[in-house]
């Protein structure tokens, strides 16, 4: 008979501490896909989804018409715990600037957030004659950033937009926001970039 109670009290903890590592494997995942994100962007986060953009432990600070310095600026209002990925969702308002002009933002922006940070940085769609300036200004400077800074990364939705099927018709009629159906298109790959 004590048999019988120390067999069930071993599959009883086999269980028990299967549960356990199920449970630390579970939150080592979700830890992996960052964590906490502290998104900074302008109008087109706006219409992606704003406050509501992303999962619980997003905090999102978009506002139409933001610049870049602008953003430099929420950033040094919040006191970024380390760890904390950080997306940077500026430039369209910025692009008129020459990349050297705003590669010192990207540097001004990377010093704000400071070390400790994953920072992904959302490129501007170029695919319009009112956005078309960017390409050679705020694209460029973007794409220099990770050869300066190595904890920055370039999430890529100038490209990513010509992937889409159908995405020209996605667009405003002003050539830089979005319909409906093109923010909600950049919303879901907006909650990707974490993940990758």
């Amino acid at each position: 008979a004590m048999r019988d109670v120390r067999w069930w009290m071993a599959a009883l903890l086999a269980v028990a501490l299967a549960g356990l590592v199920a449970a630390l494997v579970q939150r080592g995942g979700d830890d992996e896909v960052g964590g906490d994100v502290f998104v900074v962007g302008d109008s087109l986060t706006v219409t992606a989804g704003g406050s509501e953009l992303g999962p619980d432990g997003w905090q999102v600070h978009a506002r139409n018409g933001r610049t870049t310095a602008e953003g430099i600026e929420v950033v040094r209002a919040n006191d970024l715990p380390q760890g904390v990925v950080v997306i940077v969702a500026l430039g369209t308002n910025d692009h008129l600037d020459l990349a050297e002009t705003y590669g010192r933002r990207i540097d001004e922006m990377v010093e704000a957030i400071g070390p400790g940070h994953r920072i992904i940085w959302v490129n501007v769609d170029t695919h319009t004659a009112d956005l078309a300036g960017a390409a050679a200004g705020v694209n460029a400077a973007i794409a220099a950033a990770p050869n300066r800074h190595r904890h920055v990364e370039v999430a890529d939705w100038d490209r990513y937009v010509t992937t889409v099927e159908g995405f020209d018709a996605m667009r405003a009629g002003d050539g830089i926001h979005y319909v409906e159906a093109g923010s909600v298109v950049r919303s879901r790959w907006m909650q990707g970039l974490v993940e990758r």
